[in-house]
């Protein structure tokens, strides 16, 4: 039994009066409570949790607060390890569980050198060590804040914890610490009554309830002494709000709000066959034989080798991270095992799956649409007549003391057509070939034009200056007249 486990920091409940600017956030935890003494842990009831040495080998001799935990979802499982007899506990078990550290109770600062201190003293890094410091980041306001808390529902985690900046810790129920949560109401059926104990004897105890699926409840609490004394009649309707429900399907803390006098159970089951309710769509229940651990906001909590135990960040915990604490060095850059792209930096392509298969320069990050930097000879060398502004760009040509041999001229003419004649491009290289391939399979993406020369337009302007070329020669019979001269010397 342990009198300074019963007296942790606890929470009061945030409200859209009180602007969350500047405080920080961390997620709230869905696992068990647990104080560290220095030497064990407990519960919020001061009972002994019995860990195995291994799991608790690591951490320092002095009082932490923080939770049991492994995973969003799986608090059921979570507590069904933790809490077991000494003669029952299955030491590997604990391996799928971290402890999350959120304060350290005796270190007298505030709240910023708790978190430093922590951050300097539970050796992360240590395979050796089952427990990660909880990562926290400033809040920039109400949207801000809700925006977190929407991204935690959807992944599947209870809430937001928002820690008020230069806090002390506090043995007691605090202003300075506040829990942001997603509740949802709903109406159920009044079933029965059960009686009160204690300050509640000859009163109401808790509503004996059901849910337009037929599961069965009990309402306890968010009465006052009135309605205990003349609670709501058997068969009347009340709205109440929970957090989530349980792996049955059973509404966890459900709380009392009001009686609905304007609703009758048939109108609310009715009502459920339109827009159903959180209560009565089928739970996905996690599976209970883990692989991994899974990180929360703004912390990763590293995967663990089956055989060796030792700490891995693999790709899943990296796609989970969404701010990573400064002083973990779990993330380092993994080496790079990917094939080296054969176009190296002059690769044009920006493909995910290309760029995800293949290495590319760090040098030239950038991709861009590249074309060949060396033109390739005129077939007709000096004897060519076309002023054409693209077929000078793309082919270089001698002067005219030099000249080429006019059988090469000729047996290329008879080879070629006279239209192919004026069409000849350049070679098309590989990547070239891609280029216009991807160009005419992606007509409406946008590319990399950083380049001087806009390679993306140009395919179509040397067809415009082709048709228009070919028009030109039609016209002219000159042009064709040389070529037969050159053809029959």
């Amino acid at each position: 039994m342990s009198q300074a486990a019963t007296q942790v920091l606890l929470a009061e409940t945030w409200n859209e009066n009180i602007d969350p600017t500047g405080w920080w956030m961390s997620e709230k935890l869905d696992g068990v409570r647990a104080y560290w003494s220095g030497s064990n842990f407990y519960s919020r009831q001061g009972n002994l949790f019995h860990a195995p040495d291994f799991f608790k080998a690591a951490l320092p001799k002095v009082p932490l607060d923080g939770e049991i935990w492994c995973g969003r979802g799986l608090f059921q499982k979570c507590i069904s390890i933790v809490k077991k007899q000494a003669n029952k506990v299955v030491p590997d078990d604990y391996k799928l569980l971290t402890y999350l550290v959120f304060d350290a109770p005796s270190h007298g600062g505030k709240y910023e050198d708790r978190v430093k201190w922590l951050q300097a003293n539970v050796p992360q890094d240590d395979d050796k060590c089952y427990a990660t410091i909880v990562g926290i980041k400033k809040c920039q306001g109400a949207d801000d804040l809700k925006q977190c808390l929407a991204n935690v529902n959807a992944a599947g985690g209870e809430g937001i914890m928002l820690r008020k900046p230069g806090s002390l810790y506090e043995n007691k129920r605090s202003s300075t610490l506040l829990k942001v949560k997603t509740f949802y109401d709903e109406e159920a059926l009044v079933i029965g009554h059960k009686p009160g104990k204690g300050n509640c004897t000859g009163m109401l105890g808790a509503l004996e309830c059901q849910l337009p699926n037929g599961k069965r409840f009990d309402v306890g609490s968010g009465f006052n002494m009135d309605q205990r004394r003349k609670p709501p009649k058997i068969k009347s309707v009340i709205t109440f709000k929970f957090q989530e429900l349980s792996n049955a399907g059973i509404p966890r803390f459900p709380v009392f709000l009001r009686m609905r006098t304007d609703l009758t159970w048939n109108d609310v089951l009715e009502a459920a066959k339109t827009k159903k309710p959180v209560s009565v769509i089928q739970k996905v229940v996690p599976t209970t034989k883990l692989s991994k651990q899974h990180s929360i906001l703004f912390s990763v909590i590293p995967s663990r080798d089956v055989k060796s135990g030792k700490k891995i960040v693999t790709s899943d915990d990296e796609d989970e991270e969404t701010q990573v604490p400064s002083s973990s060095s779990t993330n380092k850059n993994k080496k790079d095992t990917r094939e080296l792209c054969q176009y190296g930096d002059k690769c044009y392509r920006t493909n995910p799956d290309h760029l995800k298969q293949y290495q590319h320069p760090t040098v030239k990050s950038k991709s861009k649409l590249t074309k060949s930097k060396t033109k390739p000879p005129c077939t007709f060398g000096s004897k060519c007549n076309r002023q054409s502004s693209v077929h000078l760009a793309n082919f270089s040509h001698p002067s005219k003391s030099e000249s080429h041999d006019p059988i090469d001229i000729a047996a290329q003419e008879e080879l070629l057509d006279p239209d192919d004649l004026v069409e000849i491009e350049e070679p098309a290289s590989p990547t070239t070939t891609d280029n216009l391939l991807v160009k005419d399979k992606n007509k409406d993406r946008q590319f990399d034009t950083n380049d001087d020369d806009d390679d993306d337009d140009q395919p179509s302007t040397i067809n415009k200056k082709t048709t228009k070329r070919k028009r030109n020669l039609e016209e002219k019979p000159t042009v064709r007249s040389t070529r037969k001269r050159i053809k029959k010397s």
